[in-house]
């Protein structure tokens, strides 16, 4: 019975201690990432990096169906790349990479580069780079959030 007492007791310390209030403003917005539409006719995309440095990964609103992706998201970075698990899922529009990620700027330091692999054959690959003012950042409305930490 004390051991119940106890943890119900401790709950609410840990939640406190485990979650804060982020007042709208206090650091950079928050974005909506699209990768910019530069394909080719017949180019197909095969793989893609994305790098983002002050800021990070907040969240993948949708991911291309059939692909493999890895995410990395640290304090102020992350990354993400992803590759077709299958030859077939590779895409030839670029609707799958359109605001399918939320990112947090945090302040005037904010950068994000990345690269699209792409292909007409699956032979030849061609490599496109990416720096900050080609992408199609969104910004979305401020909120007041409750942001859990882990």
């Amino acid at each position: 019975m004390r051991i119940h007492v106890l943890v119900f007791a401790l709950l609410p310390v840990l939640a406190a201690g485990c979650a804060h209030i982020t007042p709208a403003g206090a650091s950079g917005p928050d974005v909506l990432l699209s990768f910019p539409d530069r394909l080719n006719p017949g180019e197909q995309v095969v793989a893609f990096e994305l790098n983002i440095r002050n800021g990070q990964i907040l969240t993948v609103n949708k991911v291309p169906y059939d692909w493999l992706i890895s995410t990395l998201v640290e304090a102020s970075q992350s990354e993400m790349s992803g590759r077709p698990n299958h030859g077939a899922s590779a895409f030839q529009d670029m609707t799958p990479l359109k605001r399918f990620l939320t990112v947090h700027k945090d302040g005037q330091a904010f950068d994000v580069t990345g690269s699209l692999v792409v292909t007409t054959n699956f032979t030849d690959m061609t490599t496109n780079f990416f720096k900050k003012s080609d992408f199609i950042l969104e910004q979305i409305a401020p909120t007041r959030d409750v942001v859990h930490q882990t």
